[in-house]
């Protein structure tokens, strides 16, 4: 093979090597922009949702039930302790019951599980308080479901399970 030859077939491997490390280079970079800045809001919406979570628990101990009002769907529904069903009204209703007094209301342990616009949140519950001048203390396991709507996070449904000691 001619000298001239066997350079230009070094020079094209030299270039298909470039090509191909900027073609790599291109797609570790450029191409996962999109699949980045579409986690991020899930990051962001998974902040939201555990510090409403937490806000929740605030709202119960201090008998808030305008503010939480707010982050309920129209079409609420929660499954008790006790098993039975309550709709947005009556849920707003048992906050704002008086003779329930909360000293201790707390979820941890929460993980999320993302569909789209859906977020199931699952987790441990205690609390602790008096109802009627009688003491009581739970602890158990909740499951929420969040949806956002028009841009914003509502709970449509709240599941709240004993764990038996």
């Amino acid at each position: 093979m001619h000298e001239t030859e066997r350079y230009g077939l070094k020079e094209g491997r030299i270039a298909m090597k470039v090509l191909c490390a900027l073609s790599l280079l291109f797609c570790v970079c450029v191409l996962p922009t999109p699949i980045m800045n579409s986690e991020t809001p899930q990051s962001d919406d998974a902040s939201k949702i555990v510090a409403m979570e937490n806000l929740w628990n605030q709202m119960q101990l201090n008998h808030d039930a305008p503010a939480m009002e707010k982050m309920l769907d129209d079409d609420f529904v929660l499954t008790d302790y006790d098993g039975s069903l309550l709709n947005k009204s009556q849920f707003l209703d048992s906050i704002k019951d008086m003779s329930v007094k909360l000293a201790m209301e707390m979820s941890e342990g929460m993980k999320l599980h993302q569909h789209g616009t859906t977020v199931v949140i699952t987790g441990a519950t205690r609390e602790k308080g008096t109802q009627n001048g009688k003491p009581f203390t739970h602890s158990g396991r909740f499951t929420d479901t969040w949806m956002k709507k028009d841009g914003r996070w509502l709970c449509v449904a709240s599941h709240l399970g004993v764990v038996s000691k």
